[in-house]
């Protein structure tokens, strides 16, 4: 097996992956508030799900400008993970909007999948790839790993805001990692 190339300067503006990743933690902190505070809203018809019918729009959202970014990819590493990284979001985004009238232990149980699934594709590509910040990527993963892993255990709560609470709080760490990773872009071209 040949080893991968580090990164090197990139050609992307740090200064854009700052806005997109401080919008993307902003949105799932204010989700994330929103479920704890406003849990009994209803949004499409769907009076148990909290705010878990706007979490899916942002998530398919997310995994569609994952798959553009795939196939704008000049690098295989970096169409391997947006590729793959876009697909299971733009799916599992897709699910939870169309799912909003489905039973509460069902939507929580592919919630959890969801979650340990994308928690431990950000663990293993972190390190596969060899990306940078590997300690702040990981523990991302590790908290999304975490929170499905409660969401299957259905504790301590079972509640559709709690549902909504978890997709948040994994919407709020990705925002938290690519700002991050902006961070480190500027670092890197100085």
């Amino acid at each position: 097996m040949t080893n991968l190339p580090r990164f090197g300067n990139f050609k992307i503006g740090w200064h854009h992956l700052l806005v997109q990743g401080t919008g993307i933690l902003v949105t799932g902190g204010l989700l994330a508030l929103a479920s704890i505070f406003n849990a009994n809203t209803m949004i499409l018809f769907a009076s148990e799900l909290s705010w878990l019918p706007v979490s899916g729009m942002v998530i398919l959202t997310l995994g569609i400008l994952e798959c553009i970014e795939a196939f704008l990819a000049k690098e295989a590493r970096e169409f391997q993970h947006n590729v793959q990284v876009g697909v299971l979001d733009s799916v599992v985004g897709g699910m939870i909007i169309l799912s909003v009238a489905e039973d509460l232990v069902r939507f929580g149980m592919m919630l959890a999948a969801f979650l340990i699934t994308r928690g431990s594709v950000r663990i293993i590509m972190v390190y596969s790839l060899q990306l940078p910040n590997k300690i702040s990527t990981a523990c991302a993963g590790l908290v999304s790993v975490i929170l499905g892993v409660m969401l299957w255990q259905q504790w301590p709560f079972t509640g559709g805001w709690f549902l909504s609470l978890c997709l948040n709080i994994e919407i709020m760490f990705r925002g938290w990692s690519t700002v991050m990773f902006a961070f480190w872009i500027k670092k890197q071209n100085q």
